[in-house]
């Protein structure tokens, strides 16, 4: 499932992407081009505006109900019955929606902090963008907060 986030969601558009599902985001406020690049790649429109649920679009749109982009990660995954695993989480650059590559340390040598490359041995990289990531403190803390997440959306889904 392929999806596209309107310029009101891109927190949300961050949420789905660290749980590792296609997402991209558009700053373009204009609904034409939002709607023809939905239709294009085959993407579900997201947005938070009530009238482009309106518009006559061979794509599908989802209304998005929620002020917060939490509520808003639950609201999609239920609605859309999406289950995700922590296998899935950190597959995706959080910038360009890339899959990302495992890189050799040697190759990161003199681009990420000092400590973070004496301490850390696994690490990949946007083959896009070129950003690297690797897991530290802040992996562990979104990779549970995520699974609250998507915990309490299963519930939303079998009630």
């Amino acid at each position: 499932m392929k999806f596209i986030c309107d310029v009101m969601l891109g927190k949300l558009a961050k949420y789905l992407r660290i749980a590792g599902i296609d997402t991209e985001y558009s700053r373009a406020n204009t609904q034409p081009r939002l709607i023809k690049t939905a239709e294009e790649e085959h993407r579900i429109l997201l947005t938070r505006r009530r009238e482009m649920t309106d518009f006559n679009i061979s794509a599908p749109c989802y209304f998005v109900n929620s002020n917060y982009p939490p509520e808003q990660f639950q609201e999609v995954l239920s609605h859309f019955n999406i289950s995700s695993d922590i296998s899935q989480f950190f597959t995706v650059c959080l910038l360009c929606n890339r899959p990302l590559i495992k890189v050799d340390k040697t190759v990161i040598s003199g681009k990420v902090p000092e400590y973070v490359f004496i301490t850390i041995n696994d690490f990949s990289q946007c083959p896009c963008c070129k950003k690297i990531y690797w897991k530290g403190t802040h992996y562990n803390n979104m990779a549970r907060r995520l699974n609250r997440l998507i915990s309490q959306s299963d519930v939303l889904n079998s009630a």
